[in-house]
Protein backbone atom coordinates (compact mmCIF):
# COMPACT_ATOMS: atom_id res chain seq x y z
CA UNK A 1 0.00 0.00 0.00
CA UNK A 2 1.07 3.13 -0.85
CA UNK A 3 0.63 6.72 1.51
CA UNK A 4 -2.70 7.43 -0.41
CA UNK A 5 -3.89 4.29 -0.03
CA UNK A 6 -3.42 4.01 3.55
CA UNK A 7 -5.08 7.05 3.79
CA UNK A 8 -7.99 6.23 2.17
CA UNK A 9 -8.61 2.69 3.81
CA UNK A 10 -8.13 4.44 7.33
CA UNK A 11 -10.48 7.16 6.14
CA UNK A 12 -13.21 4.39 5.45
CA UNK A 13 -12.62 2.44 7.67
CA UNK A 14 -12.75 4.95 10.53
CA UNK A 15 -15.31 7.19 9.25
CA UNK A 16 -12.90 10.53 9.68
CA UNK A 17 -12.45 12.42 6.37
CA UNK A 18 -9.43 12.27 4.35
CA UNK A 19 -7.87 15.80 5.08
CA UNK A 20 -7.82 14.60 8.80
CA UNK A 21 -6.58 11.46 7.67
CA UNK A 22 -3.70 12.91 6.42
CA UNK A 23 -2.93 15.35 9.29
CA UNK A 24 -3.02 12.29 11.63
CA UNK A 25 -0.74 9.56 9.17
CA UNK A 26 1.68 12.61 9.05
CA UNK A 27 1.59 13.53 12.73
CA UNK A 28 2.07 9.76 13.87
CA UNK A 29 5.30 9.54 10.94
CA UNK A 30 6.49 11.93 11.92
CA UNK A 31 6.41 11.21 15.78
CA UNK A 32 7.97 7.76 14.69
CA UNK A 33 10.49 8.99 12.69
CA UNK A 34 11.91 11.22 15.62
CA UNK A 35 11.56 8.37 18.06
CA UNK A 36 13.47 6.17 15.90
CA UNK A 37 15.94 8.92 14.93
CA UNK A 38 16.69 9.53 19.09
CA UNK A 39 17.29 5.59 19.41
CA UNK A 40 20.49 4.88 20.44
CA UNK A 41 20.64 1.35 18.61
CA UNK A 42 19.04 -0.54 15.70
CA UNK A 43 17.27 -3.09 18.56
CA UNK A 44 16.43 0.03 20.44
CA UNK A 45 14.26 0.99 17.39
CA UNK A 46 12.40 -2.13 16.67
CA UNK A 47 11.71 -2.23 20.10
CA UNK A 48 9.99 1.37 20.29
CA UNK A 49 8.77 0.05 16.64
CA UNK A 50 7.20 -3.10 18.40
CA UNK A 51 5.96 -1.21 21.67
CA UNK A 52 3.75 1.23 18.93
CA UNK A 53 2.30 -1.66 16.84
CA UNK A 54 1.77 -3.43 20.25
CA UNK A 55 -0.02 -0.47 21.63
CA UNK A 56 -2.16 0.16 18.77
CA UNK A 57 -3.08 -3.42 18.18
CA UNK A 58 -4.29 -3.98 21.82
CA UNK A 59 -6.35 -0.26 21.57
CA UNK A 60 -8.13 -1.58 18.64
CA UNK A 61 -9.25 -4.42 20.70
CA UNK A 62 -10.07 -2.45 23.75
CA UNK A 63 -12.43 -0.53 21.22
CA UNK A 64 -14.06 -3.40 19.56
CA UNK A 65 -14.89 -4.94 22.85
CA UNK A 66 -16.98 -1.84 24.00
CA UNK A 67 -19.07 -1.64 20.70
Amino acid sequence: MNNTEVMMKVSEVSGINIDDCQKVLNAFEEVLSDELTHSKDVSNAFDKIYKVLSFLKNKKRRVSWTI
